[in-house]
């Protein structure tokens, strides 16, 4: 079974979150159009936005034992 991408991770957090968009991109400090898009599939996102935005969603990455 394959696992989840980051960003599939971040984009699912993002849909299960029951705060608005604008106010997750507010916390964030990204642009809404940036977060708007990526929730919809229109974009991916940079490392440094993805970070901020995985802060914001109580998202850390951690690394798995066994590698």
């Amino acid at each position: 079974m394959a696992r989840a991408t980051t960003l599939e991770v971040l984009r699912r957090a993002l849909r299960a979150d029951k705060r608005p968009l604008l106010r997750i991109a507010n916390a964030a400090r990204l642009p809404y159009p940036v977060v708007y898009d990526f929730a919809k599939g229109k974009r991916g996102l940079s490392l440094a936005s993805a970070q901020k935005l995985a802060a914001v969603l109580g998202l850390e990455l951690r690394l798995r034992k066994g590698r």
